[in-house]
């Protein structure tokens, strides 16, 4: 039996979205244009309008979580009546397996997240892909063996899978009767399952059997994280097969879940026959590590919880957070091959796997949930440059999937033209201003301090009463600074990442003792980072003009205080993270 007919998943798509219903969110998406310059050039409260909109999208969005959950909890019912009379606790949410990836993390850390899975609700089967096989890299593998000593296995990979199915697909694009190129995709990725199959028959881990294997470790010569992902998946679609499993979570090696994490975002996709995919909320497990870490973990929750609910209100969530993802099976062999070998302008692009499977999903129909009333811990950089450099490779990937495939916006809700427009123009709007202001004194959006404070305080509020993360101790005194620890830097990181969105690699170093003892060299942290050393000049320059103007200075004295308000946060920012 091929494994074409052994996996009906390979042809498994979301709804077809007719051509009546693309014509009607093109129009919806031309609309869009008008009102965005309407609300940004001509209202007199732009972030304060902005913020109610995020508030009313977000709590849409929960609402239509909740209708998915009701809807698999009723259908679940009739038949559970009797299981949950006998135990009060029974869950009726759906089982899932369980990938988690990494690449040289923290042992302690990696620890952690590993024993988190030990109290998921719903975990049946849990697989760790390691991204490397030398001596540093089997620290991940002992602390895996470490705490899953037992039903518990190994397995070395030689070959990554990504590089077999790209030989599998060259080799059948060649031939007369294979040219279909989606067909191509299908048959190399069945190609990659069968040889999974044959490398879990050959270890005899008795999948499925009472005493059988329920946590399996891959580790695979070293590429980037897409590769041990693509293996992972892989994987996953053979042993879900095998065991009966519809739904898959993802997840990264620093991530920690708590008990009701997975069903939790699980949930919202069985409720939902058109949902391929979905991702939790995050908060950040290390807030108490450093100065960033705690204003980080701020951000999460200031900024995090209404910005993602954005686009999700339409169930088309823009972007599946790597620690936090969940896919429905039969979603994932029609999109990975696709998902692993993207181009952009002829140069393969390793660097956004997170938000190309979204896109992927989104393009074959299918409908992506942001659950953000589910919660999962993940880490935030502790230091303001690695913090940077994880915002630089997430804005790249941003701006990939924001314009390499257009015809996503004519499939989904203009709502999420909305998030990506605005997404994507406002921090340009903002880098245009304020450079615009610093060199002519004028300013051509309208600035309001009342409007900044307004924003402010709804964000708090809201937050208090409706966020499921309820906030840093003492957050009152964390959300000023937090937000300008993160808006700040914001138009320089957009534009930056814009100007090099090919730069490709995991994006920060690991966390193992062997990978941060490695020295970055003056004029590689100079590249990485000297466009925020710049961007502080810009910034203190128009600040200091900005209290000039108030202070009714002019000529020479106006050129002193700018002078002055570039050069010493530029110093300061150098001295700080390149020297």
């Amino acid at each position: 039996m091929g494994l074409s007919t052994r996996f009906p998943a390979f042809y498994s798509r979301g709804p077809v979205v007719s051509v009546a219903r693309q014509f009607v969110n093109f129009l919806g998406c031309l609309v869009i244009l008008p009102v965005y310059w309407f609300i940004t050039k001509f209202s007199r409260h732009p972030l304060t309008l902005d913020i109610l909109i995020s508030i009313f999208v977000a709590e849409f969005n929960r609402y239509a979580n909740e209708g998915r959950r009701r809807t698999l909890y009723k259908s679940n019912t009739t038949a559970d009546i009797e299981k949950r009379a006998l135990s009060p606790c029974f869950d009726i949410g759906p089982d899932c397996m369980s990938v988690v990836v990494g690449y040289r993390e923290d042992p302690d850390l990696f620890s952690r997240a590993l024993q988190s899975y030990k109290t998921a609700q719903g975990c049946r089967f849990l697989l760790v892909g390691v991204d490397g096989d030398n001596g540093p890299d089997l620290e991940m593998v002992d602390v895996f063996q470490q705490v899953y000593p037992e039903d518990a296995a190994t397995i070395h990979i030689s070959e990554p899978f990504g590089e077999t199915a790209m030989r599998t697909f060259e080799k059948l694009s060649k031939t007369s009767d294979a040219a279909n190129k989606e067909m191509c995709n299908e048959l190399a990725i069945a190609h990659c399952c069968q040889l999974a199959r044959e490398i879990l028959a050959d270890h005899d881990l008795g999948l499925g059997e009472p005493g059988g294997v329920t946590r399996l470790c891959l580790y695979q010569p070293h590429r980037y994280k897409k590769a041990i992902m693509f293996t992972s998946f892989i994987f996953s679609i053979v042993i879900s097969d095998i065991l009966g499993i519809e739904y898959l979570w993802s997840s990264d090696s620093d991530t920690i879940v708590f008990p009701d994490t997975l069903q939790g975002t699980i949930s919202t996709i069985a409720g939902d026959k058109n949902a391929g995919g979905a991702s939790s909320g995050l908060i950040v497990h290390n807030a108490h590590e450093s100065l960033v870490t705690k204003l980080g973990s701020a951000v999460y929750w200031c900024e995090l919880y209404m910005t993602r609910s954005t686009s999700a209100s339409s169930g088309t969530s823009d972007c599946q957070s790597g620690p936090s993802t969940a896919f429905r099976v039969s979603a994932l062999p029609g999109i990975l091959y696709n998902w692993y070998t993207q181009t952009v302008w002829g140069q393969r692009m390793v660097v956004n796997e997170d938000r190309h499977l979204t896109t992927n999903l989104l393009m074959r129909g299918w409908t992506v949930t942001y659950v953000s009333d589910t919660l999962a811990a993940t880490d935030t950089p502790t230091t303001l440059s690695r913090w940077l450099l994880q915002q630089v490779r997430w804005g790249r990937a941003t701006h990939i999937e924001t314009f390499q495939q257009p015809r996503v916006y004519l499939l989904n809700h203009p709502i999420f033209f909305w998030a990506a427009f605005k997404r994507e123009m406002g921090p340009i709007l903002v880098f245009a201003c304020i450079v615009w202001y610093l060199f002519t004194g004028y300013e051509f959006i309208f600035f309001s301090f009342s409007d900044i404070v307004s924003r402010i305080t709804y964000t708090i509020l809201y937050n208090y009463l409706r966020n499921p993360d309820r906030g840093p101790r003492l957050a009152i005194l964390w959300i000023l600074p937090a937000l300008l620890f993160y808006n700040i830097p914001l138009p320089a990181i957009h534009v930056w990442s814009l100007a090099t969105y090919w730069e490709s690699g995991w994006g920060t170093s690991m966390r193992s003792n062997a990978e941060l003892s490695k020295h970055h060299q003056f004029w590689k942290r100079m590249y990485d980072l000297g466009f925020f050393v710049v961007w502080m000049g810009v910034v203190g320059g128009a600040t200091a003009r900005l209290v000039a103007g108030y202070a009714g200075w002019e000529g020479v004295q106006m050129a002193r205080a700018i002078v002055l308000g570039v050069i010493v946060p530029m110093g300061g920012s150098f001295y700080g993270l390149i020297v």
